[in-house]
């Protein structure tokens, strides 16, 4: 089962939304991108740990950082 609802923003709200859904449709395509560049019999696995290593330094850039901390 699912749960559809609508976001009815404001104007001044809507520039906001958009750059939030963009920082996390960039952070996930990154994650998503890395694990599945993956090669198994490397020496180096790919770990929830690793991963949020690389999105601390990856929150240290100005464009990110400027987004929710949520993500």
């Amino acid at each position: 089962m699912s749960i559809r609802e609508r976001l009815y923003p404001e104007d001044e709200e809507l520039p906001i939304l958009v750059q939030h859904c963009s920082d996390a449709r960039f952070v996930w395509n990154l994650g998503l991108e890395q694990r599945n560049l993956w090669v198994r019999g490397r020496s180096q696995k790919i770990t929830y740990n690793t991963q949020a290593k690389e999105l601390t330094q990856a929150r240290k850039e100005t464009w990110l950082e400027e987004g929710s901390s949520a993500i």
